[in-house]
């Protein structure tokens, strides 16, 4: 036989071997290293957990928003993040600008092991014994992550399925983004929003309930200062019946602060009640007609659509009363 013949025949015969001893080499190795931001010194108080305080209002991402995304980026640089986005129909805290979108994908190996470590790190028991100590101090009120939600509110109930997502009819890459499969979403009550939260600064925040919606309409204006008591509970507004397409639009997104560069459905509806083309962003011509729309009704000289300016256009087009009958 060969030489060239016994050495295939000896590798042949090693092959199983290296393989065996290669995976078991695998199977034996540590896994890698959980990673996580860097944990804030334990004070001796922290943040109670945040209750659920709705979204009321539209605006850009706030200072506390804003670090925690970059907090995450500079923790995970192979990933980015989100914020804000156009408002529209009330009920997601991205509106308010109090909630970031981390962009990890739980149908990667490592972006399942970066969603989970964050949430690992986030609701943690620190050497105080605090449950779910650094979302506490970050100002969290819930995580939706990879089919699932958890909330501090009801923390007692652990991780729930969200939006039915743990379906197998919801299964497929189809519903990745609405259930949370390919980012992480974190929502802030306004403490951790304003960043006035102890992992930023040492200091335990009080109760913060941000904006309050006026009566007769449906958001609220701009974040001015800390509320500490909850606000006035009004009814959602209707459109009277028999209302029409501009008047039932307007009533939808009153009250929310419309200014400059802002784009969406709601800028849409003003557009039309006050006639300007309709493109969607509140654009220069949009500025002018309501500069003028607001001198002429003495509502002061600014471009703003705010709580004057609302209840004005809703009342300019509002259902006329029916004579009565003679």
């Amino acid at each position: 036989m060969s030489r060239t013949h016994l050495g295939r025949t000896a590798s042949l015969l090693l092959a199983p071997t290296v393989l065996a001893m290669t995976l078991l080499a695998v199977a034996l190795a540590p896994p890698s290293a959980a990673k996580a931001p860097p944990s804030p010194v334990t004070l001796s108080t922290i943040e109670l957990p945040a209750g659920h305080v709705g979204q009321v209002s539209c605006a850009r991402p706030h200072p506390g928003t804003v670090r925690l995304g970059s907090l995450l980026v500079r923790t995970w640089p192979a990933t980015s993040w989100m914020a804000a986005r156009d408002c529209g129909t009330s009920g997601s805290e991205h509106y308010d600008g109090r909630a970031v979108d981390w962009m990890t994908n739980a149908r990667t190996v490592k972006g399942k092991k970066r969603g989970n470590d964050l949430v690992a790190w986030l609701l943690a028991t620190d050497a105080a014994g605090n449950r779910f100590a650094n979302a506490r101090r970050l100002g969290v009120m819930y995580i939706i992550w990879n089919n699932k939600i958890w909330s501090t509110y009801r923390s007692r109930d652990g991780w729930r399925s969200y939006n039915g997502c743990t379906a197998k009819a919801r299964a497929g890459a189809g519903s990745d983004t609405t259930c949370h499969r390919n980012h992480v979403h974190i929502s802030l009550s306004w403490a951790g929003a304003r960043g006035y939260t102890s992992y930023w600064d040492g200091t335990v925040a009080g109760a913060n309930y941000g904006p309050c919606r006026p009566a007769g309409l449906n958001w609220a204006g701009r974040y001015t200062k800390r509320r500490a008591t909850p606000c006035p509970w009004y009814p959602r507004v209707t459109a009277a019946k028999g209302s029409s397409t501009v008047h039932r639009s307007l009533v939808t997104y009153s009250g929310l602060r419309i200014t400059k560069g802002m784009r969406g459905p709601a800028v849409r509806a003003v557009q039309r009640a006050i006639r300007v083309p309709v493109t969607g962003v509140w654009d220069a011509t949009s500025r002018a007609q309501m500069r003028a729309y607001k001198g002429a009704r003495h509502l002061g000289g600014s471009a703003v659509v705010g709580t004057g300016a609302w209840r004005s256009l809703l009342t300019q087009t509002a259902p006329k009363p029916k004579a009565p009958l003679a």
